[in-house]
């Protein structure tokens, strides 16, 4: 065989390959978009995900826009974020990630929070069994958004200060209170307050020294930490 027709026929060859690539992938009714796979929902329906992610049925795999179906499904209020990939011969996985609700706030009504302080979804009877965020006014919800964001935020950083260095469980955590004049308060479970005001939050390791000091918590106190010197408890 001639030097200069092996090049040639080298190049017809791989034409032909990709020609019949091209004909699997895009023409073959083998290679097309029939089945959506969910992973990782347990609270967004896969039949809701289907519908947001809106892939047309039969459309040869290859061609669908995935970056389109994520956006689409990722306008579910339970959806944090999407992946999507193709699994050939004929099926598109997403592969979601939930919110993970911390805590309740109320505004109009009652709303899960996740941990960016963004509430996503009005609270059901099942979803109750969080600390709640109350005080927030509707007028501030509405007209200053960010600022609304940022007590929620800064609320579900005090509770969370509470527990590590504050040694106060969850459990024992009924409701955040934020007041413009006068900051957080922590209502516990038995009918105690804890005072925190828009103090340093690193005051939350008071009570750890409260306790160590003989405060039993378990019974109802006001805990005012709000103060630069010192932490003044009464017994309610």
């Amino acid at each position: 065989m001639s030097r200069y027709l092996r090049p040639i026929l080298w190049s017809l060859g791989a034409a032909a390959l990709a020609g019949a690539i091209a004909w699997l992938l895009v023409v073959s009714p083998h290679v097309r978009y029939r089945h959506l796979r969910v992973v990782g929902a347990q609270r967004a329906e896969a039949a809701h995900l289907r519908h947001l992610a809106d892939l047309p049925l039969g459309e040869p795999l290859v061609l669908l826009d995935l970056d389109r179906a994520a956006a689409g499904a990722e306008r579910h209020p339970w959806v944090a974020s999407v992946e999507v990939r193709r699994s050939f011969p004929d099926t598109v996985v997403l592969q979601v990630r939930e919110r993970e609700p911390v805590a309740i706030v109320q505004v109009d009504g009652l709303y899960l929070v996740d941990e960016s302080g963004e509430p996503f979804v009005r609270a059901l009877p099942g979803d109750l069994d969080h600390p709640y965020l109350t005080g927030l006014s509707p007028v501030m919800a509405a007209e200053q958004p960010e600022v609304a964001r940022r007590v929620v935020r800064e609320g579900l950083a005090w509770l969370a200060v509470l527990q590590d260095k504050g040694g106060l469980p969850e459990s024992a955590i009924s409701e955040l209170h934020f007041s413009e004049q006068s900051g957080y308060t922590v209502i516990l479970r038995n009918g105690g307050e804890v005072l925190l005001g828009f103090a340093d939050r690193e005051r939350a390791s008071r009570l750890v020294q409260l306790a160590r000091n003989g405060l039993d918590l378990s019974r109802p106190h006001r805990v005012d930490l709000a103060s630069d010197r010192l932490a003044v408890v009464t017994p309610l």
